[in-house]
């Protein structure tokens, strides 16, 4: 690498690596969904984003010159018409904004929706399905995403709209590729129409990663049959098999295997290996191609046979860790680097402009505090954990224009002015801190829990802790740190 003359490095002289990523220049942020459409229309080359999950990381990712313009992201994150779940008499419809969250968390949704429910429950940490949005999750389009392949076997339909119209189309046709998919210029995904089940039909949803949480699926599947209820014969058969092939496979070969027979052991043993067949599986850093099919046959034969003992799915809801949408009312509309954010931050108003700072977790510690870390700025270490209007999410994975006329707290929050927050003096009483720098974010996630569960089992704080990693490996003394009775518990910010 050389350096010139004015003792500054060029763009070409940096690796890929060491470029900076794509900078975000203007967030501007509608307030209603028609501003949003209209917007988009006279700005196409915008991007749309509600939770950024993946937008900021592709970003980061997405080299640039040093000389390279800014984007500008429409935002559409809490916005009232996006963010809800209307359940019908024949179908189900989720907003642009649903967080998986909020799918497992909603009562009121039958037993169609279990098989999406079970993908949510798989995708990342709680303070990941706090902010990454099931419409999010379609509209990047790759096969590895958990929720693509309950929506395909479920028979969804995506719900699209921009100023031309609104038009509706089947899930199965939405997707034309890696990461491609069907959208015209102009146009959003207003919305995901599920159609609800009869009496006779049933399913489930299976994941096979490296790791039992955080995990990118070497297989994902979801499975659908339905049944005649006077024979028991196959009527429909649907498996969707995601993260095995370079784009989600309907597999034509299991309902071939499967309708118009029994489901017993045997029939569900050949659907499973002609399922498996069917897919071109891909070689990766993640498994080999020989990997893929092998246990995709493992995988659906026990899928298939949990649906031959007609086993009903496991319901259950681990914390969540807050799962809030919202934003301030009404919404400053255009945030430019220079532009003052204000905000609540541990019960102090705080004004400060973005300047460089991309993301939340950048903008908390350029201009208000330092306890909060960066561990890995991707979500998947959970260093960052903050709680930005009573949920516990990745700082590094929110835009901080997002944190304008929000309320943040961070781990120097947690304590009031007398004292220790109960889980800070658990931590200290059972030994659970030790280099220290994932505690912030272990102390602000736990936190959250027990705002939610007053005496959380085991199982409940691994769940909920899921997305935070200890550089120590400290997880025994910080499980049982939390499993205590500690009397009163102080309720956070």
């Amino acid at each position: 690498m050389k350096q010139d003359e004015n003792m500054t490095w060029s763009s070409e002289a940096l690796h890929e690596s060491q470029r900076p990523g794509t900078r975000i220049g203007r967030v501007l942020r509608p307030g209603t969904w028609a501003e949003a459409i209209e917007l988009y229309d006279s700005l196409p080359e915008a991007l749309p984003t509600a939770g950024a999950t993946d937008l900021l990381l592709d970003l980061a990712r997405k080299s640039a010159t040093l000389e390279a313009g800014a984007v500008t992201l429409i935002d559409l994150w809490g916005l009232a018409e996006c963010s809800q779940i209307n359940i019908g008499p024949s179908d189900v419809i989720v907003g642009c904004g649903v967080t998986h969250n909020q799918i497992i968390a909603e009562a009121g949704l039958d037993s169609a929706l279990d098989l999406l429910r079970m993908a949510c429950l798989e995708v990342g940490s709680p303070q990941l399905r706090n902010r990454a949005t099931v419409v999010g999750n379609i509209v990047t389009a790759s096969p590895a995403n958990d929720t693509i392949s309950a929506l395909v076997a479920l028979d969804a339909t995506v719900m699209i709209e921009s100023l031309n119209g609104q038009r509706e189309v089947p899930i199965r046709e939405f997707f034309t590729g890696f990461r491609s998919t069907t959208l015209r210029q102009s146009e959003l995904v207003r919305a995901i129409r599920i159609p609800r089940w009869t009496g006779n039909t049933f399913g489930t949803w299976l994941k096979i990663g490296n790791r039992s949480s955080q995990a990118i699926s070497v297989v994902h599947a979801g499975v659908v049959l339905e049944l005649d209820e006077s024979t028991l014969i196959v009527t429909r058969a649907d498996a969707a098999i995601g993260s095995v092939s370079e784009t989600i496979t309907l597999s034509t070969s299991l309902r071939e295997s499967l309708v118009g027979k029994p489901l017993s052991p045997a029939t569900a043993s050949d659907a499973a290996q002609a399922a498996a067949d069917e897919t071109q599986p891909i070689d990766d850093i993640r498994a080999t191609a020989n990997y893929r099919r092998s246990v995709t046959v493992t995988a659906l034969r026990r899928a298939l046979l949990t649906l031959v003992e007609a086993a009903a799915p496991e319901h259950r809801t681990p914390p969540l860790l807050g799962c809030a949408i919202g934003r301030a009312e009404p919404p400053r509309f255009d945030i430019a680097p220079t532009t003052p954010i204000s905000c609540v931050v541990n019960g102090t108003k705080v004004s400060a402009p973005l300047g460089d700072n991309q993301t939340v977790l950048q903008w908390i510690r350029s201009e208000v505090a330092t306890g909060t870390k960066e561990g890995c700025a991707e979500g998947e270490c959970g260093a960052c954990t903050i709680k930005l209007n009573g949920a516990a999410v990745m700082s590094c994975l929110v835009p901080s224009a997002q944190a304008d006329g929000s309320n943040i707290v961070t781990v120097e929050g947690l304590a009031s002015s007398k004292e220790l927050h109960s889980v800070q003096k658990q931590f200290l009483d059972n030994f659970a801190v030790q280099c220290g720098f994932c505690t912030p974010g272990f102390l602000v996630a736990a936190s959250t829990l027990h705002d939610e569960l007053e005496s959380p089992t085991e199982d409940d704080v691994r769940a909920g802790l899921a997305g935070n990693l200890c550089r120590c490996t400290g997880y025994y003394s910080i499980v049982e740190a939390l499993t205590q009775p500690s009397g009163r518990r102080e309720k956070s910010q």
